[in-house]
Order: structure tokens, then sequence, then C-alpha cells
């Protein structure tokens, strides 16, 4: 979080400013594309009393996604609303120690979430004299819909809640443009989501390489905060 006030600072100073329009005829398009988030921190027990161990965490990384983006344009004007979805995904497989009931053992671990982002946005052009590239830089708000993905030595832990997080978001994109109607979009957004997610394993017990392992009846909460990077490219239309 101690990057966005800087970063909502600057967008402030861009927006209060008066900006030349960039030229452009069309008023709707739509965009394609593929993501890449650099990380997310997912806290095990967020309900701890201690602080220490409240902020614990692990650390998943590399997370891949996909999503799609409306923007709406009033001609002659250089703001531009956009509304965009994605699909963003992170399953992590590995054997682990687990200590939920009774001693430790070592058993394999499917650990990850499915995160849902839908985003409105407000954004600015930023005048560089060229009909064949546009660069803008906007913010907005979003609604973030989660689910926590875990199993231990083959039981499941079903989610429990649907949890919706609310947040704010900060980007900047770049269009090269192709054709009058065809462009090649890069963009860079930062977002700071956090859910909190309820599970319970279905199963009390499961053998694993002939050892037992033992789970906790009760539901647990999780918190997954993904607060990386998020770099985007895709293809985008006109569409009127």
């Amino acid at each position: 979080m101690n990057r966005l006030p800087v970063i909502v600072g600057i967008l402030l100073v861009l927006l209060s400013g008066k900006v030349v329009a960039q030229a452009g005829g069309w008023t709707l398009s739509v965009a394609a594309k593929a993501n890449y988030t650099t990380t997310s921190r997912v806290f095990y027990n967020p309900d701890s009393p201690s602080n220490e161990i409240r902020s614990q965490y692990a650390a998943l990384e590399d997370i891949y996604g996909a999503g799609v983006e409306l923007r709406l344009k009033l001609p002659n004007d250089n703001f531009f609303i956009s509304l965009s979805t994605e699909y963003l995904s992170k399953l992590q497989e590995q054997i682990q120690t687990v200590a939920f009931v009774g001693p430790p053992r070592r058993a394999p671990v499917k650990d990850g979430f499915r995160l849902i982002p839908v985003e409105l946005g407000a954004n600015i052009f930023i005048p560089i004299g060229s009909e064949t590239v546009q660069v803008s830089m906007g913010g907005g708000v979003g609604l973030y819909y989660g689910t926590r993905i875990l199993s231990v030595a083959g039981v499941d832990a079903p989610q429990q809640n649907k949890p919706v997080g609310f947040g704010i978001h900060v980007e900047s994109s770049f269009d090269y443009r192709v054709l009058p109607w065809l462009a090649v979009r890069g963009e860079m957004r930062f977002r700071d989501p956090e859910l909190t997610t309820e599970n319970r394993f279905d199963k009390p017990v499961a053998l694993y390489n002939g050892v037992a392992i033992a789970f906790p009846a009760d539901v647990f909460r999780t918190r997954i905060n993904v607060n990386g990077l998020s770099f985007g490219v895709g293809i985008v239309v006109d569409i009127l």
C-alpha cells in the first residue's frame, strides 16, 4: 500500500491540468488481453491475537490471467471511462509439512486461489502529438470476487463463504494503432484487494503412505492479498 499514495498523487496532478485532446474518431472499443501479476500474499492466521503470527504469510508469485475491457470515449474529449473484468488463477503444488491435528506429517498440498476483478475506471489521454500512439493514465474502483483452493493429501477444503472485496486501482496504458480500427495495447496496473475466505475439510482423516492425517472439523479463515503489479498485453478493436 505504500506505493499507492504516490501513484494517486501523480494521477491527481495530471487530471487537474489542462490537457489537449488527442485526435480519434472512435467512441467505443473492446480489448482482449492476457496479463501477468507479480505476486500475492496468503495469510493463514488472520484472526490470531498475536500480531507476529497474524502478519506471517506465504507468497504466491507469477499469477497469470486473461480479461476483456470496454472503453467509451466521447468525441473530441481526452477523457474516457472503462469497464474491465479479468480471471486470475494461481495454484501451487508441493510436498510440505502439515500439522492440523496431531503430530506434523509430510503430505502433498495444493494451495492457491482464483480472483475475478470487475473494475470501473476514469482515464485521461496524455498528449504526445501522435494519432498512431496513444498513452493514457487513470484509476478507479473495483469489486473483487475470490475463491481459495486447498487440498491436502487428496482431501479438499471447499470454501464456505462468497467473499467480495472492494478497492481502488491505478493504471497506465500504451496503444499502438496498426489500422484505423485495430490497435495493440500494453498496460500496467496496480491494485491491492484483500479477501477473507472460510474453508472446511470435507473429511476428518485421510491416509497418506500408510500414515493417518487428521483434519480440523471447524471452519478456518484465510486472508488473500493480491498486491503485485499487473502487466497486460492485448488486441483492441474499435466497434463504434
